[in-house]
């Protein structure tokens, strides 16, 4: 038995200690059902608004690049990181905000926090919803806090900046004010193109889900258009080895689109767990993302099949429960290194749950789920893997129903890493932990593909859990 072996063992045992104690000491509150809002009227308008969000670079701090191993220290700048935000109403007094940011996540505590900060300021009125989209760039600085320095077992110190949180919240206010600000009448259209090759994936999936999906904001004024883009391709690819703070592929896209179209782009991904931006340059990770940008931006400038929608929006943002069994994230959360509040549940292994929500809308008729962690194309889409495929030797047969299928809405655009970071959210049948190491270090299966993102999933029944929650939203909405 090896020094990680041992580490496992302890941090197990460690962390279901914690979890009697969180049962013993505390209950679960019942969670209210939510009702649907409805925004009606005779017209949309729309509001953008975006601002950097730059760390401190003048007072010589330590900053951890998120995304890939924990410890990773920025050294310089490849590219501003940006704080985005969308108004969106009916013509009338109620609306939503959107907001999108060049982070890798957020947990709902801060998330909560800002929404709580908007809707505290003068300057915003009418406000029912406000949603937090994250890019999901691996270039950017911590903000959830698993990426700072680690010790001898790799169990990370919390890498978040108490000043650069600070400035991110209020960055998020001010956008969102001045996108309320901003708002004008226009017509808002539906689009979207495959982009045939632009992913790929290491887990062998059947179905990539190769769709760029983008809502486009006309003014009446003749002003800039803003578009919400939706793409399932993590913003990986400059690598483990990078070290210099950037918004990815994401950037160098909106900032194509902006000087070619003039539009204002708030960026969302999709289903992205385990899935890549296409790698268009093994040689040279900076022109890769380049040239990844590059290719969803021609892609959004090409797309020709515009609808437009109705001035009608229906939407519902709903918590419930998330069993937590994952027993490195909880020690994590023990330790304070990522905001966590722990809730008794008896269908966790470690007897604990997360609370977390979703957020499912009809935008003029068109479905919209926003969810919390990084899904498998599979869990939203299907395409499940045989039994001859699987590494557990189980067919598809024992996973839950993918959330198009219960919507009844095959081409259902979803944004993941949004209001929450929830982790992978793997199909059971694919699902493999490393024997003696569970969810501390990944796991090789019979095919020799890589099973590292069960160790940054909540556990096995995550899907389920998702699924049992979206079904319950669809039947009351």
């Amino acid at each position: 038995m090896d020094i990680m072996d041992i580490a496992s063992k302890g941090i197990v045992a460690i962390t279901k200690s914690f979890g009697k104690k969180v049962k013993k000491n505390s209950t679960a509150p019942e969670i209210e059902k939510v009702e649907t809002l409805k925004i009606s009227g005779n017209g949309y308008r729309a509001g953008f608004s975006t601002d950097e969000i730059m760390p401190d670079l003048t007072k010589g701090k330590t900053y951890w690049i998120a995304g890939h191993g924990s410890g990773h220290k920025m050294e310089g700048v490849l590219s501003p990181v940006y704080i985005s935000a969308v108004w969106l109403d009916c013509g009338n007094e109620e609306g939503m905000l959107w907001l999108g940011a060049d982070i890798v996540g957020m947990t709902r505590i801060e998330i909560n926090k800002i929404r709580s900060m908007i809707m505290a300021s003068p300057k915003i009125k009418g406000c029912k919803c406000i949603n937090f989209s994250c890019t999901h760039s691996h270039s950017g600085i911590d903000t959830l806090g698993y990426w700072g320095k680690p010790n001898l077992v790799s169990i990370p110190s919390d890498g978040k900046d108490p000043e650069y949180m600070d400035m991110l919240m209020n960055k998020a206010v001010k956008v969102a004010e001045e996108a309320y600000a901003n708002r004008k009448s226009g017509k808002l259209y539906i689009g979207d193109i495959t982009i045939k090759d632009g992913l790929q994936t290491r887990r062998g999936f059947l179905d990539k889900h190769e769709v760029l999906s983008r809502f486009r904001f006309v003014p009446d004024d003749g002003t800039n258009e803003t578009w919400i883009m939706n793409f399932g391709a993590h913003p990986n690819s400059l690598g483990g080895s990078n070290r210099m703070l950037s918004g990815e592929y994401p950037y160098f896209m909106r900032k194509q689109i902006a000087e070619e179209n003039g539009a204002n782009v708030l960026f969302g991904i999709g289903a992205i767990g385990a899935m890549d931006a296409a790698e268009l340059d093994s040689e040279d990770n900076v022109n890769c993302i380049k040239l990844q940008a590059k290719m969803i931006a021609d892609a959004a400038l090409k797309i020709d099949n515009d609808k437009e929608l109705d001035p009608e929006m229906k939407i519902m943002q709903q918590p419930f429960y998330l069993p937590v069994g994952n027993y490195v994230l909880t020690l994590l959360a023990m330790r304070h290194v990522m905001s966590f509040k722990a809730y008794p549940n008896d269908e966790s292994d470690i007897g604990i749950a997360m609370m977390t929500e979703m957020t499912y809308m009809s935008i003029g008729g068109k479905k919209v789920l926003l969810l919390p962690g990084e899904s498998f194309v599979s869990t939203v889409y299907g395409g499940y893997k045989s039994a001859e495929t699987s590494p557990t030797g189980k067919g598809g047969e024992i996973n839950p129903t993918p959330l198009a299928e219960i919507a009844g809405e095959p081409d259902m655009i979803v944004f993941g890493v949004s209001n929450d970071m929830a982790g992978y959210v793997v199909p059971p049948n694919d699902f493999i932990l490393n024997p003696t190491q569970p969810y501390l270090n990944g796991y090789r299966d019979k095919f020799d593909l890589n099973h590292y993102h069960e160790t940054n999933s909540m556990g096995l029944g995550a899907q389920k859990t998702i699924a049992d929650a979206f079904a319950d939203v669809v039947n009351r909405f």
